[in-house]
């Protein structure tokens, strides 16, 4: 297949993941709110309206951030003090998480694949990104954890909307012995990633988080912010390594100026430990 046919083969599968009608869905205030964040004039109050307006959204966003993800402000008792406290991005993304937890719960039949593994990756990634762009201080921690947590939503729309797609890729895998990126590059003219990135594109999400999703298994210069995806795509590295000194050798492959990004990145095997205690209470709490 030469690049005209592969670009026709691409499109045509962003083309009927565009006609197929329950994709995975954010709920409507989501949709209103990545709408009216693109005004800079937009105001508390105006959000807090939106956001009330859906009262199992509100008790869930407010249940989330006293919880875990924000542990260390607790006591936010409104979505006007979370506005306040937090800022309009962060309450945004407790809403993409509450929506991403809802997703996960899917049902699929493919001997190979269980989504119960596909979730506690996406907990572990976004807890990893979250921390090496909070300790690095190179990009929002709650962008990277929502870009982390929604990372591999295109495998969710493969499972369920393209399955003889998805099923050649879990064949080939298994019988080639290849990571499912390499199934999915050998065998398809699309791979998962670019389908997350059309998707929450769809939804209105911002440029960095749609890059970040999209270039997740990439370098690539020319995101909208180049720390945030080289962030997410670090931390995909590390949890598909488990941690192991393979993962920066990887990274470092990929991003010949790594040794620039170590001293950002820190010691992993000293920071694993805390990492992987928050990304089971993370799982267990979800």
């Amino acid at each position: 297949m030469n690049d005209f046919e592969k670009s026709e083969a691409r499109q045509a599968v962003l083309d009927q993941i565009d006609t197929v009608k329950d994709l995975p869905t954010v709920p409507h205030v989501l949709l209103e709110i990545n709408r009216m964040l693109q005004d800079v004039d937009v105001s508390n109050t105006k959000l807090q309206e939106v956001i009330e307006k859906d009262q199992v959204i509100t008790a869930k966003v407010l249940r989330l951030v006293n919880s875990y993800l924000y542990a260390r402000r607790s006591g936010i008792a409104d979505i006007s003090q979370a506005l306040m406290i937090m800022g309009f991005e962060s309450v945004r993304n407790s809403i993409a998480t509450v929506a991403a937890i809802d997703m996960f719960r899917m049902k699929t039949k493919y001997d190979h694949f269980d989504i119960r593994d596909l979730w506690k990756h996406s907990i572990a990634v976004a807890v990893t990104s979250r921390y090496l762009t909070e300790s690095a201080k190179i990009a929002p921690p709650s962008d990277a954890f929502v870009a982390g947590l929604l990372h591999d939503i295109g495998k969710l729309v493969m499972a369920r909307h393209l399955p003889d797609l998805f099923g050649s890729v879990l064949a080939a895998q298994k019988e080639e012995g290849l990571s499912f990126i390499d199934a999915e590059r050998k065998t398809l003219p699309i791979d998962h990633a670019a389908i997350g990135g059309h998707l929450v594109r769809k939804w209105h999400f911002p440029a960095q988080l749609a890059d970040a999703i999209e270039y997740h298994h990439e370098v690539k210069r020319t995101t909208f912010d180049f720390w945030l995806h080289l962030a997410v795509y670090a931390a995909n590295v590390y949890v598909n390594h488990a941690f192991r000194d393979s993962a920066n050798d990887e990274i470092r492959n990929a991003f010949p100026e790594f040794s620039s990004l170590e001293p950002l990145l820190g010691d992993f095997k000293s920071w694993r430990p805390a990492v992987e205690k928050e990304i089971e209470e993370h799982c267990q709490s979800f």
